[in-house]
């Protein structure tokens, strides 16, 4: 005959192996989910994060250098740079953007400009679809300039006749436009030339 007593033990003993099975599931479940949802978080972060820098970009559209003589030679002092959003960007706000000039010429020279108007050297003028005052771009239509002060920036050179000037605007999100012109061959004071 059967032994009742040892058919019991059996069964209890894997009862326990059984729940201890169900709890170790239930953790493992667990931790799966709260991982999961983690990593959700943080592609959805990441993808807007990505999207802003492809998406948020500046276009300079045309660079307008004015001529000034002083000290025996005739050099482009100050530039201005007309800027708009580029398709599908969002707004920008222009105190927010930083600027990377390289000025190249006899001698070559490059800074990092903050694009806050309380800089030295950098102002800006509203154009079209904006009020006086109003530095933040919304939509396509609107344009701003920004004024460079090439004498009031430290780390370039004004322009002498043929040197090239490099221009990079990088919006807030990490958008980012490079423009490179040169000046022309002949420049005449309180002259304003468009760069090619």
């Amino acid at each position: 005959m059967f032994s009742t007593n040892e058919r019991g033990q059996v069964g209890i003993g894997t009862l326990i192996v059984f729940i201890a099975m169900v709890l170790v599931a239930a953790i493992a479940s667990g931790v799966l989910i709260t991982t999961a949802g983690q990593l959700q978080s943080q592609a959805s972060q990441t993808g807007e994060e990505t999207t802003s820098q492809v998406s948020d970009v500046l276009r300079i559209t045309d660079i307008i250098g004015t001529a000034n003589a002083s000290g025996g030679t005739t050099e482009i002092e100050t530039i201005e740079a007309k800027i708009r959003l580029a398709s599908g960007a969002d707004s920008v706000e222009m105190n927010e953007t930083s600027y990377t000039i390289a000025t190249m010429g006899d001698t070559n020279a490059a800074t990092v400009v903050s694009g806050n108007e309380s800089t030295t050297g950098v102002s800006y003028n509203q154009s079209q679809g904006l009020a006086d005052g109003e530095t933040t771009l919304t939509d396509q239509s609107q344009v701003i300039i920004a004024k460079f002060d090439l004498t009031n920036i430290s780390g370039v050179n004004t322009l002498a006749a043929d040197d090239r000037v490099s221009i990079s605007v990088e919006a807030p999100a990490g958008g980012r436009t490079v423009t490179e012109k040169q000046a022309p061959g002949q420049l005449e004071d309180g002259s304003s030339y468009v760069l090619r």
